[in-house]
């Protein structure tokens, strides 16, 4: 995917102002992977659990019995055939180069759902997302006892849990996002992580929304300079490159 803004900075303005284009001291048009590091990043997961990705969870029953909300049946099967094949081949490699994985998960701690955003709560209490429960768990072959599990009570995960936190205590500066939905949860963290300061990608294969359409605008506006778009071939082949050029110093 092009990237106008990017290319503008690398044009018309001066050194001084695009030396930090998306929040990268190493920021270089022609190589978005410049000075990428795996033991200073990490994967984001982004609700990539079973009550909303899973044939047999909360948004699968919904299609099922006809009061999904509409693009549901589209965000499955784009998870099924595209997303997790491509996300399990991009968290081996991470966890072979030394990145960390992190799991954050829509799920309410309280048993009336009165700990998540209102908004949320009736979606919350249909889908009986409760923390402990079989849908609020990670899809399986997704995680690793390594990995870290991260609970939030609403859409962006920065602020409604301590990802922050956990990022900056891991000594983390470079986030990688995948998950669900593109245009909804996995935007609005990647929008506060820009705020945050982080170096961010987003994983456009490695998420989904309810349309190509959906899916299509938000890779587009997380692109312009929130979080750089990259499939996972890239980011795979960025992970081996800098794990070989930590062998060879």
């Amino acid at each position: 995917m092009s990237n106008d803004l990017g290319s503008l900075t690398s044009t018309r303005l001066p050194e001084t102002m695009r030396g930090r284009w998306y929040n990268s001291e190493h920021f270089d048009p022609d190589n978005k992977w410049s000075g990428f590091a795996p033991k200073s990043s990490a994967v984001v997961l982004v609700d990539m659990v079973n009550w909303q990705i899973h044939p047999d969870g909360a948004s699968a029953r919904a299609v099922i019995e006809g009061s999904g909300v509409a693009g549901t049946n589209y965000k499955l099967e784009r998870c099924e055939t595209v997303v997790i094949p491509a996300l399990r081949s991009v968290l081996s490699a991470a966890r072979a180069a030394g990145a960390r994985v992190v799991h954050v998960r829509l799920a309410s701690r309280a048993v009336d759902y009165s700990d998540i955003v209102p908004g949320m709560q009736p979606y919350l209490r249909a889908a009986e997302a409760i923390e402990g429960s079989w849908g609020s768990q990670v899809l399986d072959g997704l995680s690793d006892p390594r990995d870290i599990s991260i609970v939030k009570s609403a859409s962006g995960a920065y602020n409604s849990s301590d990802l922050d936190q956990v990022l900056r205590n891991l000594g983390v500066r470079t986030v990688l996002y995948a998950g669900v939905l593109t245009n909804a949860c996995v935007l609005l963290t990647a929008a506060a992580g820009y705020d945050l300061g982080y170096r961010q990608y987003l994983l456009t294969d490695c998420t989904a929304a309810l349309s190509d359409e959906d899916q299509h605008y938000a890779e587009r506006f997380i692109d312009n300079y929130m979080a750089q778009a990259a499939t996972a071939v890239e980011a795979m082949n960025a992970f081996v490159a800098a794990s070989a050029n930590d062998c060879v110093h």
